[in-house]
């Protein structure tokens, strides 16, 4: 049975995508978003894809977790980018102020709200069955099982970078096609080009755990690629094969890393 759920952070692929569809990524990030402050107008849309840019993050701002649980309405975007701090570029550094600045750039240069740019761009062009999470009535396309009165309290604007609703498989399925070429041999190629991170052998995409253009990939050469996704309500995973012959994609109704739902999805996957 199929189980719409917000996906959280594994939009993040598909924002990916979208930049390498209509955006120059080597540009700063600032001639596609007006009015940001010089420090972070600065930074490539390259760099912020690959979590790079040396842009903090705020999912480790205490107020902000204490927001999120009190189920308060979100603060300005505004706000976020104003606290952001922004480091030497080059390190791995997961960021979704980054997320947050390249689904600015999406939207400016394209004069639409996010999810009609990844309707357009991505999930149309691939036949994936998706919905808008942006607003709280938004909860009413996500048939989930663990979804209760107080998950469907929270707001959905809280998600910074932008996500969207779908069955983690039907995700699963979008990548897959992307990896076999659905969108362009071009695009396949760039999300097979990533870079190490320094995980730990024990980490779920070891061996050669690394992070590219919005995508998680394991082995050398790369093998496999996926997201993860995490917020209130759910744990998620999607991922496939690099030629896109496999994929696999789960949710858990419950928010916090889950090493075993990834290994599911890696082990459903691989050669």
């Amino acid at each position: 049975m199929s189980c719409t759920v917000p996906i959280y952070s594994i939009a993040k692929t598909f924002t990916a995508v979208a930049a390498l569809r209509s955006l120059d990524l080597d540009l700063p990030v600032g001639d596609y978003v007006a009015s940001l402050r010089p420090d972070l107008a600065a930074l490539t849309c390259r760099d912020l894809l690959t979590h790079r840019s040396g842009v903090s993050d705020y999912a480790g701002w205490a107020d902000y977790r204490a927001a999120v649980k009190a189920r308060e309405t979100p603060w300005p975007a505004q706000a976020i980018l104003e606290r952001a701090e922004v480091g030497s570029p080059g390190s791995f550094l997961y960021s979704n102020i980054g997320f947050l600045l390249l689904r600015q750039a999406l939207e400016q240069h394209h004069t639409a709200q996010f999810f009609d740019v990844l309707q357009d761009l991505v999930l149309t062009p691939l036949g994936m069955a998706a919905r808008a999470f942006a607003t709280p009535e938004d909860w009413s396309h996500c048939n989930h099982p663990a979804i209760d009165d107080r998950l469907r309290t929270y707001h959905p604007g809280w998600v910074y970078p932008g996500t969207f609703a779908a069955d983690p498989q039907e995700a699963a399925r979008g990548l897959a096609l992307v990896m076999q070429g659905a969108l362009g041999e071009d695009v396949a190629q760039a999300l097979r080009a990533g870079r190490l991170v320094g995980a730990p052998a024990s980490h779920p995409m070891s061996p050669a755990a690394g992070y590219g253009l919005g995508v998680m990939t394991s082995g050398h050469p790369i093998d496999v690629l996926g997201h993860g996704g995490q917020g209130p309500g759910f744990t998620l995973f999607a991922a496939t094969s690099a030629d896109g012959a496999r994929w696999h994609g789960e949710a858990q109704g419950a928010e916090g890393q889950d090493t075993d739902l990834i290994r599911r999805c890696l082990t459903a996957v691989r050669p």
